[in-house]
């Protein structure tokens, strides 16, 4: 994962002010400034691919990238590029049998989180009209993988793409998964846990940031939950209530392109969905900015009902 000033893991940067950015991997609709926000989601193909801006100036960390390598375009929709974690370490194989890849056909469109057998949890910016989800293996691309498709997903009705509010979005798979030891459900939160709590974040996205270069396997990173009255100092009128900060103090681990969508595990629940951060990437005390989960734990269920 890294990242320029603020940009949605999906998106780039806008100017050399402060951006922020949502991560996918893949495509990526673009990226924003501090005075805007990108997110972390892409369009990008492991040789190559493009980032949005964002007229807010955020970067999401979502979007589809091929293999080799990534550019960022600017974001005016929300297709978005997206890389992955920035000073992480490669997970324990196995260790995280709830995370999934959404694919855009081969390519990582942006990471989610299996919270049923037909349901995948992640980004609102990572919406498109069809998906195939990837979920019981580490390796992108693993042929022993399940692969599913998926085409319905519902974004939170109150989802801004300018503010980047309520960026949480629920996938319906066209069959349900098998679970096994390698693929289980991951817990929604009952609570919000405190700042200060320990917590881990994985993906697929970019390792290095402004330049971008996709690891192979699943990679993670441990944080802590930050203060939203010290994430503000960061981050101003651009952190919403229900956006949740995580960072380790003056290190540049972080979430960065390809990493939109993906969980923010806490004490095995999952407190966050990764949404927007600065760019480039990994910036020191520049916190990684989630979707707060427990705030919308009713939404979740009753939209799984609702549909099922």
């Amino acid at each position: 994962m890294a990242g320029s000033r603020f940009l949605p893991l999906l998106v780039f940067l806008l100017s050399s002010a402060l951006a922020s950015a949502e991560w996918d991997r893949v495509e990526s609709p673009g990226v924003h400034t501090k005075e805007g926000q990108a997110h972390y989601g892409a369009s990008q193909n492991h040789h190559g691919g493009s980032q949005n801006q964002h007229g807010d100036g955020q970067n999401h960390h979502g979007g589809n990238q091929a293999q080799q390598g990534g550019s960022q375009a600017q974001q005016g929709d929300r297709d978005g590029n997206g890389d992955r974690i920035i000073d992480g370490y490669p997970c324990d194989k196995g260790s995280h049998p709830w995370q999934v890849a959404l694919l855009k056909g081969s390519q990582l469109h942006c990471g989610g989180v299996l919270v049923g057998r037909r349901w995948v949890l992640t980004a609102a910016h990572c919406k498109m009209g069809q998906y195939v989800v990837q979920v019981g293996s580490d390796k992108l691309g693993d042929k022993r993988a399940q692969k599913i498709k998926a085409t319905q997903s519902f974004r939170h009705p109150r989802y801004s793409s300018q503010t980047h509010e309520n960026d949480i979005m629920l996938v319906r798979l066209n069959s349900p998964v098998k679970m096994s030891s390698g693929v289980k459900a991951a817990n929604l939160p009952t609570h919000c846990e405190p700042a200060g709590t320990s917590c881990s974040v994985s993906g697929w996205g970019t390792t290095t940031s402004p330049q971008v270069t996709f690891p192979a396997e699943l990679m993670c990173t441990n944080v802590n939950l930050i203060d939203p009255s010290e994430c503000k100092k960061v981050y101003k009128e651009l952190l919403g209530k229900s956006m949740l900060c995580a960072g380790i103090k003056d290190s540049k681990t972080n979430t960065c392109n390809g990493d939109s969508g993906g969980p923010l595990m806490c004490k095995g629940t999952v407190q966050g969905i990764v949404s927007w951060g600065t760019f480039p990437c990994g910036q020191p005390n520049d916190p990684g900015v989630y979707t707060q989960v427990c705030k919308y734990s009713d939404w979740v269920k009753q939209t799984i009902r609702r549909h099922s």
